[in-house]
């Protein structure tokens, strides 16, 4: 049924199948890491995996330019973390995401991808590939789950697929920041795409449903079931109740201990066994228990089995009130139903053949201690804030200074956050080094949050709250509205990357090249010297072939390094970046090129 020894990464969910490349994708989260998001370009647009930090900054900033329009990224508008370091390719993220908000005041918590693949120069169908997932975007290393399905699209409507494509259309409504046309009609087109699509289900099922909570103020409901089984790291009393209303008996709970030990002592009468981890299960194998890191319980599952049919619900929500019960979260579950005897059972997934092993009997403490009340008091206090200044109406305003250019945090009414001792703010396209307190925010509608670099000017700005009783703190990004942004902020972010004439000509053999691997295994990053990187080595293409085998098979690539010579040109970079060689070499492709396209 569900096998806790099959692992699947990200990295491989949005890889093409064989025969196929990308063409474009949509993805929904709660919580979002910038370095998470940062570390996909590259797998996306040039199937290579390498984290963000690690990448050929050369290849990253291509794989953003090739992705922009063409990959959107919907998050929970106060959802975004604090990266652990920065980046100046940070600020080019700031399209592909769109801060969305719940109309029912809980959080935008669904984990969804819609890939879709097409096969270059075959007039098929397009394949779409569909992750349901209770991971966010981030590089947590909790116990998830996934469910990858994939389909052609068809010539009809599916009319099971009908509330997962009403729920993509209308993801640009949920925007707290305007939304371009083009990723209005993304949306739309995806919608259609994943409308008429037939899915190919996991074996042994037979049926596949789709739920989107919280669109209405109804509770949800599974189907009625004789067993049940829950697996959900968050809780609460009022869900249980109701899923234990909607079966004859809640076999197992499976969640985290501090939750469970915030019920009511009444709830337990609900189920007959409770678990947590186990603390094997909570470690990553064969590290000393001083270097372990914590994974912890985040899958979300309901399984339920009626006489011989088994149904399984996965996806996002958790058994709280918020996301089952009074549907203030927007989610999604999919639902899956097929035979016991080909899927398995209950007993099957709890035995010691599957997640028995990995489990532990919940064990309720005597008592809560006073401390433990104080920090989740704290936090609870931190949550609030966050909320408060991610809805409080802030903005960013740019002033030339100089070369320089001053960032203004404005509100639009003055921020009131109780509990709250100091506040920070930066641009994460800088180290927190430049954090400044903006507790004038308090008072005025308008902090200066300081002096930054063309390159560095983002709407991306990072928040660190601190509690005042015990000084917790907790830190988050808001991606705000942004007036006077620089019109040359991205040819500044091009031209920190793109520095000398090495980096110039290794970005126009990536453009030109069929082969990354073979051209970028070969170059000498350390050389700037224009001849050596004609050539590069030995075994290397000669940049001229290079062009001639681009012009005759894929001219659209000459268009792409037209695209970067007229950036570089526009600043007067002829001679320290562009070398006179190329561009004598260049008009004579251009005036080709052009004559070609008349």
């Amino acid at each position: 049924m569900l096998n806790p020894d099959v692992r699947s990464m990200y990295t491989n969910a949005v890889t093409p199948p064989p025969g196929y490349i990308f063409d474009q994708a949509l993805a929904t989260t709660y919580s979002l890491d910038p370095a998470a998001l940062l570390s996909l370009p590259t797998h996306i647009a040039l199937g290579e995996s390498t984290a963000a930090k690690e990448a050929d900054p050369i290849k990253l900033l291509e794989s953003l330019r090739r992705l922009s329009g063409c990959f959107s990224v919907y998050a929970d508008h106060a959802g975004m973390k604090v990266p652990s370091g920065s980046n100046v390719l940070f600020g080019l993220l700031e399209k592909m995401v769109t801060p969305v908000k719940a109309p029912r005041g809980g959080v935008f918590h669904p984990k969804v991808w819609v890939l879709r693949f097409v096969q270059p120069d075959r007039d098929e169908p397009a394949l779409i590939r569909l992750l349901v997932l209770s991971r966010n975007i981030t590089f947590d290393r909790s116990w998830d789950i996934s469910l990858q399905l994939e389909g052609t699209v068809s010539g009809r409507n599916i009319a099971t697929n009908h509330p997962l494509s009403i729920f993509l259309k209308n993801l640009p409504d949920l925007a707290t920041t305007h939304v371009s046309c083009e990723k209005r009609q993304q949306a739309r087109f995806l919608a259609e795409e994943v409308r008429k699509t037939q899915w190919e289900l996991p074996e042994g099922f037979e049926e596949i449903g789709f739920h989107i909570l919280g669109m209405t103020n109804k509770a949800w409901t599974p189907a009625w079931s004789k067993r049940m089984v829950i697996i959900s790291p968050f809780i609460s009393d009022k869900a249980v109740e109701h899923l234990y209303e909607n079966t004859d008996t809640i076999v197992a709970i499976i969640s985290r201990p501090e939750e469970l030990n915030a019920l009511n002592r009444t709830t337990f009468k609900c189920c007959e066994d409770w678990y947590v981890l186990d603390d094997a299960a909570e470690t990553e194998d064969g590290e000393e228990p001083e270097h372990r890191d914590t994974v912890g319980l985040h899958a979300k599952v309901y399984i339920c089995e009626e006489g011989s049919t088994a149904r399984i619900y996965l996806g996002s929500a958790n058994a709280t009130t918020a996301a089952i019960f009074r549907g203030n979260n927007i989610e999604l579950l999919v639902e899956l139903t097929g035979k016991k005897n080909r899927v398995g059972s209950i007993n099957n997934f709890l035995s010691e053949e599957s997640l028995g092993p990995l489990l532990s009997k919940y064990d309720p403490p005597e008592k809560i201690s006073i401390e433990d009340k104080k920090e989740m008091e704290a936090q609870k206090t931190l949550d609030g804030a966050k909320r408060i200044l991610s809805e409080s109406g802030l903005s960013i305003q740019c002033t030339r200074n100089g070369d320089t250019w001053d960032l203004h945090l404005v509100a639009k009414n003055i921020v009131n956050l109780h509990g709250i001792s100091q506040v920070k703010a930066w641009p994460i396209t800088v180290s927190d080094e430049h954090a400044v307190d903006i507790q004038e925010l308090f008072l005025s509608a308008t902090v200066d949050i300081g002096k930054y670099a063309t390159e560095s000017v983002t709407s991306l700005i990072a928040f660190e709250l601190t509690e005042e009783i015990l000084h917790q703190k907790t830190r988050l990004v808001l991606n705000l509205p942004i007036e006077g942004l620089p019109s040359d902020r991205d040819d500044a972010i091009f031209k920190l990357i793109v520095k000398n004439r090495n980096d110039f000509l290794r970005y126009i053999l990536l453009l030109l090249g069929e082969d990354m691997d073979g051209i970028f295994g070969t170059v000498q990053t350390g050389s700037t010297d224009s001849k050596a990187a004609w050539r590069m080595d030995n075994r290397s293409t000669p940049l001229l072939e290079e062009m001639v085998r681009a012009f005759s098979r894929h001219p659209e690539k000459i268009s792409s390094v037209q695209d970067v010579v007229d950036r570089l040109m526009s600043r007067g970079m002829e001679g320290d970046i562009v070398p006179k060689e190329f561009l004598e070499l260049w008009k004579v492709f251009d005036r080709a090129h052009k004559g070609k396209n008349k």
